[in-house]
């Protein structure tokens, strides 16, 4: 049997921080998870975090937007 440390071992070493990076949320399992080709940034390696941009979360307000005056009809 090799005493090769596994991949889930090796996540116990490495000091992970306790949140998710892109919302801030408590999310201790959080991971990158490929798919289609894409990086998408998971709570769990199912749950997308909502702050992740690659399905369009946005990092600045949404601009206002401009209304006319119609005026009043006679």
């Amino acid at each position: 049997m090799s005493m090769t440390p596994s991949v889930l071992d090796l996540l116990d070493v490495f000091d992970r921080p306790a949140f998710c990076p892109g919302c801030l949320t408590p999310a201790p399992r959080w991971t990158w998870v490929r798919i289609d080709g894409l990086s998408v940034l998971t709570h769990d390696g199912d749950v997308i975090c909502p702050a992740d941009a690659t399905f369009g979360a946005r990092t600045r307000p949404e601009p206002l937007t401009v209304v006319e005056s119609l005026g009043v009809a006679a």
